[in-house]
Formats: structure tokens, sequence, C-alpha cells
């Protein structure tokens, strides 16, 4: 029988758990041996035990990097004695302070690892940078998702990723192939390229399409065979963050949506950090996101979730869910 989504029963090791609670006591000021005995868990005892204990303790506190101080205080009755604690300095790395460009930098940037074995540390790193994200993109457009996406460059070579950066420098054309659908055959296209960012997670390149008379965005998983033009760009960029110039081509393309949800359970959390506050009828404003996205998601948490407008993007799921019945016949898990 299958045990997906089912609890896990947890086990501490003492041993981990007691060096844990030390650092906590530790990190907010300076702590003497006596309270530690009495306060922290783990250290209860004979003294000259729970002596040993702690300094065996701090020398492994001190194998991670931290740095134990010792200072001169007075206990209960006035007498001076030791106070332990940790030194911030040298023990924890200094508060981050990203702003919008630097967080707009570091998205894309973590999405375009070459290196596979190193693409998963990546994005969980980005996770946890994104609590100090700005506070425009943690709304909504910054959060990376529960679920990250792979990487939108692995398919892009060495010279791809070259011949655009030197586009992108030197203000020159490029020349690449387009896939609308991984199942049509490529098209030529020629853009003057303007910048690539990444929105929701996925990494896109916009610029004037030069077949097209107009701005087009292409996500990168859909190009290859890219090559430099030896001419210089005739339409140039406006003057606008590239997330912002890369948000306006998909949205003038109709690829971003914004829908009207209701959430049916306490499930769905990748769309409940996307999602704004509940109105009178108990919907949530949704978006503008990816619209391929969106109907993948929402199918996907089916049971938590019901998508109640636009009617076009209802009827799209209805149809990816309908598909998925036809293609699994509908059967559930059998033990």
């Amino acid at each position: 029988m299958s045990t997906r989504n089912r609890p896990a029963e947890v086990h501490w090791d003492p041993a981990s758990s007691r060096l844990l609670n030390l650092i906590l006591a530790l990190t907010d000021h300076p702590r003497p041996f006596t309270w530690i005995r009495s306060h922290v868990d783990g250290y209860a005892g004979d003294a000259d035990t729970v002596r040993r204990r702690f300094d065996r303790d701090r020398s492994l506190i001190d194998d991670l990097g931290l740095v134990v101080t010792e200072s001169t205080g007075t206990d209960t009755d006035g007498h001076p004695e030791l106070h332990y604690g940790l030194d911030p300095t040298s023990s924890f790395l200094p508060d981050l302070a990203l702003t919008d460009a630097r967080w707009q930098a570091l998205r894309p940037a973590a999405q375009w690892v070459p290196n596979q074995s190193l693409a998963a540390p990546v994005r969980q790193a980005l996770q946890k940078l994104s609590t100090v994200a700005p506070a425009s993109d943690a709304d909504g457009g910054g959060d990376p998702g529960f679920s990250a996406p792979v990487p939108d460059a692995v398919d892009l070579t060495d010279a791809d990723i070259e011949a655009l950066n030197v586009c992108l420098d030197r203000n020159l054309s490029l020349t690449f192939h387009y896939w609308p659908a991984l199942t049509e055959q490529p098209q030529v296209r020629h853009l003057d390229p303007w910048a690539v960012a990444a929105v929701d997670g996925r990494l896109y390149l916009t610029g004037f399409d030069l077949d097209r008379d107009g701005q087009r965005t292409f996500r990168l998983s859909r190009i290859a065979d890219l090559e430099t033009a030896a001419t210089l760009i005739r339409h140039r960029a406006p003057g606008r963050p590239a997330a912002e110039l890369v948000t306006e081509g998909l949205k003038a393309s109709s690829t971003m949506v914004t829908a009207r949800v209701r959430f049916l359970t306490d499930g769905a959390q990748e769309l409940r950090v996307l999602a704004g506050p509940a109105g009178e009828d108990g919907g949530h404003p949704l978006g503008p996101v990816d619209r391929r996205w969106l109907i993948r998601t929402a199918a996907s948490y089916a049971t938590d979730v019901l998508v109640v407008d636009p009617p076009d993007l209802v009827s799209d799921i209805i149809a990816h869910l309908e598909d998925a019945v036809r293609t699994f016949g509908g059967q559930e898990d059998r033990p």
C-alpha cells in the first residue's frame, strides 16, 4: 500500500538535542554554568559529570565553527563567576538586506545552473533567501514556489549562452530556433534582445521580434541554436527593469492570467502563497501568473482548490483533468 503523504515518526538523538539546546541558550546572551545546569535540557545531574559534559559540548561547538566566549559576571550573591556565550560576529552571518535589483539578479541566476549536481542546493538556497526578499516580491511574484521548476537553461550549450550574453552586452541582434510547443517543428526567429529575467521561477528572453514587428517573449527552455547577428539592434529596450519587460511581454501574448479561486481544504499551499485576501464570496484573487502553469497546478490540487473565474480557464482545467482520466483510467492506488 502506498505510504505517500503519511506522517513519519520522528526520532531525536539526545546528544544532538542537548547540543542544539545549548547553542540556542548561549545565542541570546552570556549564561553562567549554574544557569545552564538549571535551565538547559540535558545538563541535569551531578555537578562534576555535567561539567565534563559541558566542556565536551563546548569543544563540539567549536568544531562546528561557533566561538564560545567567556566573560566575568556576578552570581545572585554578587560574587564573580564566568559567563559563557556565543560571539555573534564570528559565529553568524550578518543580516541580509536584499534590494529589488539584487533579488532580480539572484532569481534568474539561481535557475541558470549548468552543473546539475548543484541545481537542487542552489534552488534550496534561493528558497531560504526568499524570507528576506523585498516586500514587493515576497507579496506575490518573488516567491520561488514550493515546487521549484527545472532550470530553463539546462538545454542551452556554452556557445548558446555565450551568444546570448554577447548580444545583450553589445546590443547585437540574435537569431535562434524556437519551439512553440515541444511537439511542433522549430521556427527561425530574429530578435533585438532586451533582457533575460525570471518570472514565477522560469527564465524568459524578451525583445523586439523582427519577424513579428513587435515585442515577443520566449521561454529559454523552448529556444536553441543561438547565433549572434552582425547587425546592431534597431529597437532599443525601454528603460525599465528586466522583470517588468518580461512580465509585460507575457501579458501581451496572453500567457499571463488573473483568476479567482476558492480553497476547499488547508492544502494547495503553493497557490495560497500567491493568492490575495478572500472577498465576500470567499473567493481569492490570484495572479497574474503563467496560464499554463496555473492550469497544471490547479488540476494537481483539484480536491483542495476550485478555480471559479475566468470561464475559459475553468474549461481548460476541466479538459486537462478529463484528459488525465482518459490517460490513466481514473484508477485509484491499490495496495
